[in-house]
């Protein structure tokens, strides 16, 4: 009886460890994304968006936001770029050129 018990308590502490790896593994797929979008902008290229994986719809979003800036930075726009991972967000900020905002602009 007792081994039983430490079994399902043990088999409840890997079952919760194994979704805390997940979140992590969510949460660090989110901030790599928000990078990647960031660093392709401020090269002058257009932000990957994610894709849908093997006819699965995507449980990745990518959204940009400008941010107000000063006059004298004309050429160049603060954004704000939030991904999502199966739920998990992470959001970056950085400065990029303005011509390299999808779309034309911030959403």
């Amino acid at each position: 009886m007792i081994v039983a018990i430490l079994t399902a308590i043990l088999g409840l502490a890997v079952a919760s460890h194994q979704r805390g790896l997940k979140h992590l593994a969510d949460s660090r797929s989110a901030t790599r994304q928000a990078e990647s979008a960031l660093i392709s902008m401020q090269s002058g290229q257009s932000p990957s968006i994610p894709a849908d994986v093997e006819g699965k719809p995507s449980t990745s979003n990518l959204a940009f936001h400008e941010l107000p800036v000063s006059p004298e930075l004309s050429s160049n726009v603060w954004i704000e770029v939030d991904a999502t991972v199966n739920g998990r967000p992470a959001s970056l900020v950085g400065l990029v050129p303005r011509n390299s905002l999808p779309h034309g602009g911030g959403s």
